[in-house]
C-alpha cells in the first residue's frame, strides 16, 4: 500500500512545542510575605510588673504605722522629725511609699526662671535628709486636718507647723496634700505636696477651701 504524508504546518508545530513547555514546566516560586511582628506589650501590664517587682523591695510596713489613715499621717511627720545629729529610720519612712510615689513642694516660679514645682522621690527626700538633719533640729507637727474620700482612696490636707525644737516658736506653717490608698491590707502614700503660708500669701485656714 502506498505510504500516507500528512503535511503539518511548521506553525502548528511551534503553538503545540509552546503549550507543552508550559504545560510540563514547574510552577515558578511566589515570594513569601513576611511574618507578622508580634504586637507590643501593654504599657499597662508592664508598669504593673514593674509595680509588682518594686513592691517586693519596699521594707514591711509597722502595723502601727499602716492600718488606718490616722497611723499613716501620725507616722509621716514622726519619723521625719527630731533634733540635729539624731538619725531618722529612712526604712520605717520609705515603707509608707507606694513605689512610683511622689513629693512635690508647691510653690510660684522663681524670678530667675525656675519652676515653683519640682516633683521628687522620697529617695531624693532620703539624700536630702540625711545631709540636713544632721545641722538642723526639724520638728514637724499636725495642726490639724480635713479628709475626703472615695472607696480606696483618700486625701488628706494636713496643716503643719515646723520648728527647730519642740520648744521654739513656729518657723513654717503650711499645709501637706497627702493622697492614700488602701490595698485590702495596709495603706500607703501615693503622693504628698506642700505649700506654705509665704507660697500661698494668706494664713493657714482652718477649713480648707478656695474661691
Amino acid at each position: 500500500m502506498p505510504r500516507l504524508l500528512i503535511a503539518v504546518p511548521v506553525t502548528a508545530l511551534l503553538v503545540t512545542s509552546s503549550a507543552f513547555a508550559q504545560t510540563a514546566a514547574p510552577p515558578a516560586p511566589t515570594a513569601k510575605s513576611a511574618p507578622t511582628p508580634p504586637a507590643p506589650p501593654s504599657p499597662m501590664k508592664l508598669a504593673a510588673e514593674r509595680t509588682q517587682a518594686a513592691l517586693k523591695q519596699v521594707p514591711p510596713g509597722r502595723p502601727t504605722d499602716v492600718t488606718s489613715v490616722e497611723d499613716v499621717v501620725t507616722a509621716l511627720y514622726d519619723v521625719i522629725s527630731g533634733p540635729a545629729g539624731k538619725a531618722r529610720d529612712w526604712q520605717r519612712f520609705r515603707s509608707l511609699f507606694y513605689p512610683g510615689a511622689q513629693m512635690a513642694s508647691v510653690q510660684r516660679p522663681r524670678p530667675d526662671g525656675r519652676p515653683g514645682v519640682a516633683p521628687v522621690t522620697p529617695e531624693d527626700y532620703v539624700t536630702w535628709g540625711e545631709e540636713y538633719f544632721k545641722a538642723h533640729g526639724f520638728f514637724e507637727r499636725e495642726t490639724h486636718r480635713q479628709v475626703s474620700g472615695y472607696g480606696d482612696l483618700v486625701n488628706v490636707l494636713s496643716a503643719y507647723e515646723i520648728r527647730t525644737s519642740p520648744e521654739a516658736a513656729p518657723l513654717v506653717r503650711g499645709v501637706n496634700n497627702i493622697q492614700l490608698s488602701f490595698d485590702g491590707q495596709r495603706w500607703w502614700v501615693l503622693h504628698i505636696s506642700w505649700t506654705d503660708e509665704k507660697a500661698a500669701g494668706a494664713p493657714v485656714p482652718t477649713a480648707f477651701t478656695r474661691k
